[in-house]
């Protein structure tokens, strides 16, 4: 078994950990960033319209499935994460929402001390370059670019007016003052090139001191023989070797909201109950490892359209694809520039404007089942509700790291969900029915049948609800007197010292928009922890 010793293993090259990485990197120490995917080289990452290529590519995506959702008539969820250098932040939709300041608010006040939205803020801002300039809320000059889309799209446009119309204001930076209103959303892409954080803090100055080990399957932390700090990682190459590495300051997991529990478990950290039924040694019994999962549930109203302006159309149309293809190699524009979710309009169901607890999302396709384009030029109206009560859990299932952990969301578990879903698409037809947006439908796709009453429409959210693929939460952020915490506030595992938790799955409660902004953030935020006890009065 061959060995090695770094200052910091980082495991998992994602949005959040290619950010620890680079950070400590550029700090001057010596970091060895194991990822269990490969080179990010594939062109569909790197054009932002691509990433529909990459939803079920086994090569880049851990292509994971739920368990059967009980209140979803017993449906496995696709879980699409990314197994590749910038991990999911390299096949998501690149969108940049980083959620409502109370979200952060609500950390602080459920004892993570230090994670307040004024605490964060310089994060989010050390981070970006937004292309607009600096202000209160946004920064300039950081490595992560945030861009405008490149064009408007005349459907979305008629989306946001009818959104309007129904009393939604204008609104052109859901980061800004308020999330509430609608517009266009602002997307991870550099000069119309997805800006992953693998290409923001990789290659740059930031990666000198970084040994970068793709294909490296991490199988456990290693800890010391009192098991009350961890030492290194033993992990798995390519070519199916065992190898070890020590680090000599701290291990930190970013494997994300499924890996990261499955890792500790695996290490023999988590729930007791877990850990004895599949033999594996218990280390530290912390019974929150794999509970606590959130996410975002969506229900999707798909119309035909009269436009013939949608990403079906390019679907359907060789002519039409070459066409936008040779536009985008040569000036970096058209529909391969954009992301094709074009806008989102948050309202609040409860009548409290000050927290929207609804995202509705213009997507400019519709598709089937198998999630291919349909044959027809098409659209879809997406209901987000981003304030879900549903808890579910991620565990192992056996001793063998190749299995994948077993995902239950258990959403719509409670009746607050099941009114917010409704309420949700009910506003999301209103939108549909609305001058200008209904100008441009020309039939029905789904639901099958017209929705009237409130039954009609939970049984359309059941049939037919789907996973945002915002998981977060199973390594939750806490203080020591929460039975349910996994780290403290400064991301160290609680009882197993050098080693931390710094991904999506630390949040306590899901964050009020897609997490890719968020993860980039905790991911600075982490680092500047880990610096100030190597460096700072801690060291």
């Amino acid at each position: 078994m061959n060995s090695s010793e770094y200052d910091f293993v980082v495991v998992g090259a994602g949005s959040a950990g290619c950010v620890v990485a680079g950070r400590l990197s550029e700090a001057g120490y010596n970091v060895l960033l194991l990822e269990a995917g490969g080179a990010d080289k594939s062109p569909w990452i790197h054009i932002p319209l691509g990433y529909a290529k990459l939803y079920n590519n086994p090569k880049l995506n851990w292509c994971y499935e739920s368990e059967p959702e009980p209140e979803l008539y017993g449906r496995r969820l696709h879980q699409p994460r990314g197994k590749v250098l910038g991990g999911t932040g390299s096949i998501n939709g690149m969108i940049y929402v980083r959620g409502q300041p109370d979200d952060f608010n609500e950390w602080q006040k459920h004892g993570c001390e230090g994670w307040s939205y004024e605490d964060v803020l310089p994060y989010f801002k050390k981070s970006q370059h937004q292309v607009r300039g600096a202000s209160h809320y946004h920064g300039e000059g950081g490595p992560v670019w945030v861009s405008d889309l490149p064009s408007r799209h005349p459907l979305a446009d008629a989306f946001s007016l009818a959104s309007a119309h129904l009393g939604s204001n204008l609104n052109d930076d859901f980061n800004g003052e308020t999330q509430l209103g609608t517009g266009y959303v602002q997307v991870t892409t550099k000069h119309s090139k997805r800006w992953s954080t693998a290409a923001a803090y990789l290659r740059s100055s930031f990666s000198n001191n970084i040994t970068v080990a793709k294909n490296a399957l991490v199988e456990r932390v290693d800890l010391d023989d009192m098991q009350s700090r961890a030492v290194g990682v033993t992990y798995r190459n390519k070519e199916n070797h065992i190898l070890t590495a020590t680090a000599s300051k701290e291990v930190i997991l970013c494997g994300g909201t499924f890996n990261s529990p499955k890792i500790l478990e695996l290490s023999g950290i988590g729930d007791p109950k877990i850990l004895n039924k599949h033999n594996i040694p218990v280390a530290r019994a912390l019974k929150g490892v794999g509970l606590n999962l959130q996410d975002h549930f969506g229900v999707g109203l798909e119309f035909k359209s009269n436009s013939r302006d949608t990403v079906n159309d390019l679907a359907n149309s060789l002519v039409k694809r070459t066409l936008a293809m040779m536009q985008y190699l040569l000036f970096k524009s058209g529909p391969m520039a954009s992301n094709g979710n074009y806008s989102n309009t948050f309202i609040s169901t409860t009548g409290d404007d000050e927290h929207p607890d609804m995202m509705v999302t213009f997507m400019a396709w519709c598709t089937g089942e198998d999630l291919q384009p349909r044959p027809f030029s098409g659209f879809t109206i997406l209901a987000e509700h981003i304030k879900p009560e549903s808890r579910g859990t991620v565990h192992i299932t056996c001793d063998d790291p190749d299995t994948p952990p077993a995902i239950q969301f258990n959403f719509l578990s409670t009746d607050n969900d099941k009114k917010a879903a409704i309420a949700g698409v009910k506003f999301a037809q209103k939108i549909a029915d609305t001058k200008p947006m209904s100008d441009f439908i020309s039939g029905v796709v789904s639901p099958k049948s017209q929705c009237v009453t409130d039954e009609q429409w939970l049984e359309h959210c059941r049939m037919t609800g789907l996973s945002l693929l915002h998981p977060v939460g199973t390594c939750k952020m806490g203080p020591s007197s929460d039975p349910l915490a996994v780290v403290d506030p400064e991301l160290c595992v609680h009882g197993v010292d050098r080693l931390r938790v710094i991904d999506a799955s630390i949040m306590p409660t899901i964050v009020s928009a897609n997490t890719n902004a968020a993860s980039i953030m905790i991911g600075e935020k982490g680092a500047e922890h880990i610096l100030e006890r190597w460096q700072g009065k801690q060291a």
